[in-house]
């Protein structure tokens, strides 16, 4: 039996039969690279001192098979994509058919309307689409390229594209740092991750209409990392543990997070946090996202900030023993020539050669520590997306030196230091319009330690 030939469900049912080291020899691998396979299909293993329990006549009974995140996701993208694969009007396929001959323009490959249906989007692509209807539908009207004259009729048209394409897109992640953030200072509070799915697009969209038809200054609504209610990430200094009533805050024209986190003595008045400010129309087609009754998320206001000092401390402690061993071998290199071991083997040891095996066992190593390099920088990548939440190809939206920055990831990294954290996000970056450009960017955040 090879791991190709088995299901998850047959894996599930193995790993509950059998202990793992017995599967993993009758297959060929070793138990490390069954844990593996275990996590990627999402199977869970039986917990410390089961077997032992089962040979005493005990144990706890074997739990159900969870449905597959991957899959539960891939239905529901189907269901969305079937639901939203409308007719559009002549209208529609204009504005279509403008912004496709925009992304053509500049080297993207893109799909046209096929009669008067939407074709099967990519993610990417509908979240350009998006932000170039937002940015250039009235141009295209002065241009000629759409037969119409701006008017009330003619934006509902756009609307109704805008909310046919919303369930294609990619949600982005919008990443929100503390006020007195910068580049050299942690700030006073965590850096808050939001992902900007189209349910909370619709509901931003509702909320920005009231504030503009009551002339409010602002609303909020509740934010909190529970699954049932918008996602959202925390992310502070790494022996953190707080509880924090967070709210995120809407404008007729940006969008930002507060918070407050009760001091340590109830004498003390509450910390107040705020984030930097956010355009809405850099990250979204707030003008044009259509009309729907949404219901308002459960007041759950509570949202936790927890360590992850663990998971560092293991990655430096890697990190140390690497660089240890790098140095020595370089130093061995350097100190030493080849010649000279050679000629003091001979005089010395004879056929023995002590000093050339020694040269020899060090060279091996070298070799190692090339691939243990690579394995950290894997490593410092995967902490990196476990405590973001970030994931190659998100689309993650901040601030760099006062500006907002849209990129699409290619990598990301953990750095730590005796004086801070640092997490680097790397990608290409998004133009003004909204579609994909050729420059690299990053966006960095960094935390002091508190001890």
């Amino acid at each position: 039996m090879t791991r190709r030939e088995f299901s998850r469900e047959e894996l599930f049912a193995l790993v509950w039969e059998r202990p793992t080291s017995e599967i993993a020899k009758e297959l060929g691998i070793s138990d490390v690279a069954l844990a593996k396979l275990c996590r990627r299909l999402q199977v869970p293993k039986p917990p410390r001192g089961y077997w032992a329990k089962v040979q005493a006549g005990g144990g706890p009974r074997r739990p159900p098979l969870g449905a597959f995140r991957d899959e539960i996701d891939r239905r529901r993208r189907e269901t969305a994509r079937i639901k939203a694969a409308g007719t559009l009007s002549n209208l529609q396929q204009q504005f279509y058919s403008a912004a496709i001959t925009d992304l053509k323009a500049q080297g993207v490959d893109v799909t046209a309307v096929t009669g008067n249906r939407l074709p099967d989007l990519d993610p990417n692509l509908a979240a350009q689409l998006l932000l170039l209807i937002q940015n250039r539908a009235h141009e295209w009207i002065k241009q000629g390229k759409i037969d119409a004259r701006w008017s009330h009729s003619l934006q509902g048209s756009a609307a109704s594209l805008v909310g046919k394409l919303l369930p294609f897109a990619r949600p982005q992640l919008l990443m929100f740092e503390s006020e007195q953030r910068n580049r050299l200072s942690s700030g006073n509070g965590p850096a808050v991750l939001v992902r900007l799915t189209a349910p909370l697009q619709e509901r931003i969209a509702s909320l920005v209409r009231m504030v503009r038809e009551h002339q409010l200054h602002h609303v909020v609504m509740p934010l909190t990392s529970a699954d049932h209610s918008w996602s959202a990430r925390y992310i502070h200094t790494p022996d953190s543990r707080m509880l924090l009533d967070s709210t995120l805050c809407i404008s007729a024209s940006e969008i930002w997070v507060e918070s407050t986190r009760r001091a340590w003595r109830e004498e003390d008045p509450p910390d107040r946090i705020g984030t930097a400010r956010l355009a809405l129309r850099e990250i979204m087609p707030i003008d044009y996202i259509p009309t729907r009754e949404l219901p308002l998320p459960p007041s759950i206001t509570r949202a936790t900030v927890a360590p992850y000092r663990g998971r560092l401390q293991a990655l430096m402690d890697a990190e140390q023993v690497c660089e240890m061993l790098s140095g020595a071998a370089r130093a061995m290199e350097r100190n030493v020539p080849n010649d000279t071991l050679a000629l003091a083997d001979r005089i010395w040891f004879g056929v023995e050669r002590p000093f050339r095996s020694a040269r020899d066992a060090w060279s091996r190593i070298e070799e190692e520590l090339e691939q243990w390099e690579t394995e950290l920088e894997a490593e410092r990548s995967a902490v990196a997306k476990s405590i973001l939440g970030i994931d190659i190809g998100d689309i993650v939206t901040g601030q760099v030196q006062g500006r907002i920055v849209r990129i699409s990831v290619t990598s990301t990294a953990v750095y730590s230091t005796e004086k801070g954290i640092i997490f680097v996000v790397d990608g290409t970056r998004f133009r003004k319009d909204g579609t994909l450009g050729k420059q690299q960017d990053a966006i960095r955040l960094y935390f002091a330690n508190d001890v």
